[in-house]
């Protein structure tokens, strides 16, 4: 056995191929990566779902955290505790490298987060990129043919889930895949030319980057040390001289080696995160050794995930793996029939696409390791192709549910196309065959690239990102320090879209979290120079956000009292003020109770057909909420704010219910018509007599009666327009041929003196006649029909 030697001559049975000289290759490949970039700048900054939000929120936190104060203990997120002290939650799971590279990419730009965050996707794309690279050079030295190589790398560099996560902000996105190829190209380097420090360090920036490089050298050791045992054997040495020569192996060096290193590092982190914890936590009880655990399914998985089984038991995992890289080796098929929110490992097991897909998986597999045969030098081909499985089956847990792990199954793509290219190489015309499918998989490359530059940018969301990211650029640079006190919790809740709390962490980075309106904990509040609420209550110091605003705390007392002073629109155990299209509801002296019931809010349109359709028969929309959405406590005092819809407003019916009974409560109009304005329409002959006269004043029908009793405004009054044109009939509507805009009298009417009148308005679209009337009891009490007048 002779890699016990210091010669830097290559492993026996390795030559160096000399690659083809031209430099076309990568400049092509150079080209095709830009489009991560070009097109990566669609995303609308950093707005996607599921873990973009979560993980790169995490992460952007923990890089915004990290510091020499905490002992470079990476923590996510601090607040107060009861008696006014700060606590942290300590997140110190991955290697420190990431957060550093990302701490150093947002550092310029302060508080300004949609830059910070757009640089920090450029790093992630960045290292994209750059294992991209590597992984092409490494292919040069394997085969020597650069068109080759091209082919390979962009063909498994474009699967879904390399093109969508490769911007996602984590310590096991892009930097780790970097460090992966990283070590991978430092393999290729050793293998035929013998340089052992070389592979060391790259290993060793490597494991900096993340640990998912264990995953590549543990079979890289295997398989190394068995084919130098394998070459003794049958050289005829003896077992002992076997032995004696494996314990010198570099194989075995450099796997020692690679332990060391994450051990010296997991050490690191678990010492400094005990260290942090006060030294009060037994070591068996380190927040990141129970991750540990949990992630590999060694431990119960607790709170970390909801339905275990899906994610630990053996057959939904390897289906889901199997699924997984069936979209690996689908270049660009895979990016049309996934959307983000799509996880394989969810899909029920009968589901005619997770079982397409995990077929493709395991015939991907198959190929990959019959192509192997095929190959001169098989071990490093082999290597990447096992890595991806020695990740996740320690970790089954965590490979289970981060469905973004699977970036890390390019082995098998890359162990796939790699001899299917090479077999092309025999057959007539490959000096131009193997180009064009060379450039044939830059255009698949860069078409992928633009439809995930699509995908996973949804409008509510995004929108709320975006709102949310203004939002605290303002807070920041309006206070400093930590002299902030906030519930991100209630923001969430508040601007109601996923994950929020995971960005809030990094948006609130250096400021504490507290629960006070839960807890009643005014007085250490009080102590603060500011408070964060998602209520705009009035003298906000930001007065151009739209969902997070920022208030002194010495002013909110006379915020209250101003609320209260006004004359409220209705009055009950809760003012409702009115102003504009925002209802504030406002109690002095408020305890837990009463704010326990749920708000009930009915808006009756001045049209019905600015209703929903299902809202229609109703008469009004239904926007209930609850104080824990909508409201806030200071002091013993409680506001709660609920937007109107913007179409134009008859009557507004609210207060709170419990058990279906109504605690309190009342209506008023907004903008209540002038009875006056009729004046005209009552005065000519009505279109329709009845119990009431029913005039048409353009394109509102307005119902009067001289005298009135409620006897004559108790029963309930239908209303039914047929349109000339059916199509324009709600879809649910056009069987039975009419708008049924039904509505009590005491939404839409008024009393003047005696007599009694109500308007409602009619639909836009062409009408042909109306029938009305009132009905009870499932009889009709009087009705007729008159044609609408036509061009009106």
């Amino acid at each position: 056995m002779s890699t016990g030697g210091k010669s830097r001559a290559g492993l026996p049975g390795w030559r160096k191929r000399a690659p083809s000289r031209e430099a076309l290759p990568l400049l092509l490949l150079l080209i095709a990566l830009a489009a991560v970039f070009v097109f990566g700048n669609d995303r609308g900054h950093f707005y996607r779902s599921l873990h973009h939000n979560k993980i790169s929120g995490q992460t952007l936190s923990l890089a915004a955290n990290l510091s020499a104060d905490h002992r470079f203990a990476l923590y996510r997120s601090q607040w107060l505790t009861g008696d006014g002290e700060p606590a942290y939650e300590y997140y110190n799971r991955f290697p420190i490298g990431p957060y550093v590279l990302v701490r150093l990419a947002i550092l310029p730009f302060g508080d300004d987060f949609p830059r910070a965050i757009h640089a920090a996707r450029l790093l992630m794309l960045a290292c994209f990129a750059a294992a991209a690279v590597l992984a092409f050079l490494a292919l040069v030295r394997l085969v020597g043919d650069r068109w080759i190589a091209l082919a390979a790398t962009l063909l498994a560099f474009s699967s879904y889930y390399c093109l969508y996560y490769n911007d996602m902000v984590a310590a096991d996105g892009s930097t780790s895949l970097f460090g992966v190829m990283l070590a991978f190209h430092g393999m290729t380097v050793f293998a035929q030319e013998g340089r052992f420090r070389q592979l060391l360090l790259k290993t060793a920036i490597a494991v900096l980057l993340g640990w998912h490089v264990i995953a590549l050298a543990a079979p890289f050791v295997a398989l190394g040390l068995a084919g130098e045992l394998a070459r003794a054997w049958r050289g005829g040495e003896r077992p002992a001289a076997i032995a004696a020569a494996a314990a010198r192996s570099r194989y075995i060096a450099y796997g020692a080696f690679s332990v060391l290193c994450c051990a010296l590092l997991l050490g690191w982190n678990l010492g400094s995160e005990y260290l942090a914890l006060g030294g009060e936590v037994p070591v068996t009880e380190l927040p990141s050794l129970r991750s540990l655990l949990r992630r590999s399914g060694v431990s119960a998985p607790g709170v970390l995930f909801e339905d275990s089984s899906a994610y630990t038991d053996w057959a939904p995992f390897l289906r889901g793996q199997l699924s997984r890289i069936g979209v690996m080796a689908s270049p660009f098929a895979s990016a049309q029939f996934f959307r983000p929110d799509v996880d394989v490992v969810r899909w029920p097991p009968d589901s005619q696409i997770a079982a397409a897909f995990s077929a493709v998986g395991a015939a991907a597999f198959g190929a990959s390791l019959a192509g192997l045969t095929f190959l001169r030098q098989r071990m490093l081909p082999a290597t990447l192709l096992l890595a991806g499985w020695c990740w996740a089956l320690p970790v089954r847990a965590s490979a289970g549910l981060h469905d973004f792990e699977a970036m890390f199954y390019v082995g098998v793509p890359l162990a796939l196309f790699l001899p299917a290219l090479l077999g092309l190489r025999r057959l007539p015309g490959r000096s131009v065959a193997i180009p064009g499918l060379a450039v044939a998989a830059l255009l698949a490359f860069v078409l992928s690239a633009a439809l995930m530059g699509r995908v996973g940018n949804e409008g509510d969301a995004a929108q709320a990102h975006r709102d949310l990211t203004a939002d605290f650029s303002a807070i920041r640079g309006t206070t400093t320090g930590k002299s902030l006190v906030a519930d991100a919790s209630r923001i969430e809740e508040q601007v109601r879209f996923p994950d929020v709390f995971w960005m809030l962490r990094y948006y609130l980075s250096g400021t504490f979290l507290q629960r006070y309106w839960d807890e009643g904990a005014w007085e250490s509040v009080a102590a603060y120079d500011y408070i964060l609420a998602p209520l705009d209550i009035g003298g906000s110091l930001t007065p151009r956000n739209r969902r997070t605003f920022l208030y002194r705390v010495s002013e909110l007392p006379g915020l209250f009292d101003a609320l209260a002073a006004r004359e409220p629109a209705l009055r009950g155990a809760f003012d409702v003020h009115a102003e504009g299209r925002t209802l504030t509801y406002t109690r002095s002296g408020c305890a837990g109770e009463d704010t326990a019931a749920r708000f009930f809010l009915h808006v009756v349109p001045a049209a019905p057909g600015d209703l929903a359709p299902e809202r229609r028969q109703l008469g009004f929309d239904n926007l209930d909420f609850t104080f824990a959405d909508r409201g806030a406590a200071f002091a013993g005092r409680c506001v709660a704010l609920a937007e109107l819809p913007a179409y134009d407003i008859a009557l507004v019916r609210t207060g709170q219910f419990d058990g279906g009974a109504n605690l309190w409560g009342g209506g008023f109009r907004i903008g209540a018509p002038d009875l006056g304005r009729y004046a005209s329409a009552l005065a000519r002959e009505p279109a329709l007599r009845g119990a009431f006269d029913v005039h048409l004043e353009g394109r509102t029908l307005v119902y009067a009666r001289g005298e009135c009793s409620e006897e004559d405004t108790a029963p309930r009054f239908f209303l039914h327009v047929v349109p000339i044109d059916a199509a324009d009939l709600p879809e649910e509507r056009r069987q039975i041929g009419f708008d049924n805009l039904d509505f009590a009298f005491a939404d839409r009417g008024q009393r003047s003196g005696d007599g009694c009148l109500a308007a409602i308005r009619l639909p836009e679209y062409g009408i042909a006649r109306v029938r009305t009337g009132q009905h009870a009891g499932g009889g009709r009490l009087w009705e007729g029909e008159f044609a609408f007048p036509a061009g009106q």
